[in-house]
């Protein structure tokens, strides 16, 4: 693959060698926002051959690469960053894993189609509509699973939380939520990480099994229709007038159920320990809620749930003076883009009260901007309304280490401990 680099017009040294992208360990892994600064400053647009895609991190060009469905293509989207090996892809078709490319993954027009159904179950009056249920299963959930005067913020709260709601939404049990929630995690690691073929082979597996799942529940709601999202994804008609076929149906429901809990889980989590390594803006939000919203902006800025997304050209483009050719993997750095000092003046400042804020990219931008944003802020705002009521002295535990999950795109702690008054 052939590459140009050129000096961009915020570098005066000249140009500087590729940066190494080992996402999968070390320091990038635990605290990537030092090296996304040095990015965007020295190498906005280079090629990781480390994952064979080209990194951009400036927030016009990662805008754009959202926003541009014609030159960036999503059918990339969800691919496994490493082709899986023919073991695992042997286990996909004998398991009858059958995705196809519905809204994430696909683009305008056909996006189109499907989204316009999809989005019926999160338009803003619905999801206001939603608030009392979340408020009940937020309520529920801190006060029975919080005791004592400790806790593991992620596994006695922000883990089931966020699915517990998608699943009063979708119209399935609680009691599925541990088996769903310990998939989301191994799937996640087979399109986002670096898995040896042991574990792509049983992950594969595992995702067959989950396909049928998905398959077996399209199609119950197509005879049995229940007041609840499937039921209406099943039964929606596009503006033609026709339904969505069961394998689109069943896979719009596999994304869901991979993604409409895990990127809230690392929301809340992020959102909770920014605020109280910060205490003075933990203070702000017990005293005055209705800085809330804005918190929450900042929170989505400064730490994200998804630091990188996946585009793929169409043709050659030129970005912050480099051209990446037609037909190449694009990683947009979210995370970096979000502290880009060009459009956020001091962005390693945690500003509660940032004017800008609201114009991060961690939803998304354009066309794929992500179906459940306003449900994200939902959860988000409750939870911080009623953790700020019932617990103002909560703290930190001191010098803890987090550790994060070992892939690129979604990022969050997999345990915050906290101490509870």
């Amino acid at each position: 693959m052939s590459r140009t680099h050129t000096t961009s017009e915020r570098s005066t040294d000249g140009p500087t060698p590729q940066p190494k992208f080992q996402a999968f360990e070390g320091p990038l892994l635990d605290n990537p926002y030092p090296f996304f600064a040095d990015w965007v400053e020295h190498s906005p647009v280079f090629f990781a051959s480390e994952i064979n895609y080209w990194v951009i991190s400036r927030y016009t060009d990662c805008r754009r690469a959202l926003k541009d469905y014609e030159v960036f293509s999503a059918s990339n989207a969800l691919d496994p960053v490493f082709p899986p090996c023919p073991a695992a892809a042997k286990a996909l078709t004998e398991g009858g894993f059958r995705s196809i490319p519905t809204m994430t993954n696909v683009d305008p027009p056909a996006h189109t189609r499907t989204r316009r159904i999809a989005h019926q179950a999160f338009t803003p009056r619905r999801v206001r509509e939603m608030e009392s249920v979340v408020r009940s299963i937020v309520q529920d959930f801190l006060g029975s699973r919080i005791s004592g005067g400790s806790s593991d913020f992620v596994a006695d709260v922000a883990w089931a939380l966020p699915a517990h709601i998608i699943f009063s939404i979708l119209g399935l049990s609680p009691d599925e939520v541990a088996s769903i929630k310990a998939g989301s995690s191994t799937r996640l690691a087979f399109m986002f990480g670096k898995a040896d073929e042991a574990e792509q082979v049983e992950t594969a597996k595992g995702m067959a099994e989950f396909w049928a799942y998905c398959e077996n529940l399209a199609n119950d709601r197509r005879v049995s229709p229940r007041d609840d999202f499937t039921s209406d994804l099943v039964h929606s008609l596009d503006a033609e007038g026709k339904p969505l076929t069961q394998q689109e149906v069943s896979a719009i429901l596999f994304g869901l159920l991979l993604a409409g809990h895990e990127t809230t889980t690392s929301l809340l989590t992020n959102g909770l320990r920014r605020l109280l390594e910060n205490r003075e803006s933990w203070e702000a939000l017990c005293v005055d809620p209705s800085l809330i919203p804005g918190a929450i902006e900042e929170i989505l800025r400064f730490d994200s749930s998804v630091v990188h997304w996946r585009r793929r050209t169409t043709q050659d483009v030129e970005l912050s003076g480099v051209t990446i050719p037609a037909d190449a993997n694009v990683l947009i750095a979210i995370g970096a883009a979000n502290h880009d000092p060009a459009k956020f003046p001091n962005p390693a400042t945690f500003d509660i009260r940032r004017q800008n804020a609201s114009e991060h990219l961690s939803f998304g931008h354009g066309p794929h901007i992500c179906l459940g944003a306003s449900l994200a802020r939902l959860e988000a705002r409750v939870v911080l309304e009623e953790l700020t009521a019932a617990a103002p002295g909560l703290e930190i535990v001191a010098d803890q280490e987090f550790e994060f999950p070992a892939i690129i795109g979604f990022r969050g702690p997999r345990h915050l401990e906290v101490l509870w008054d």
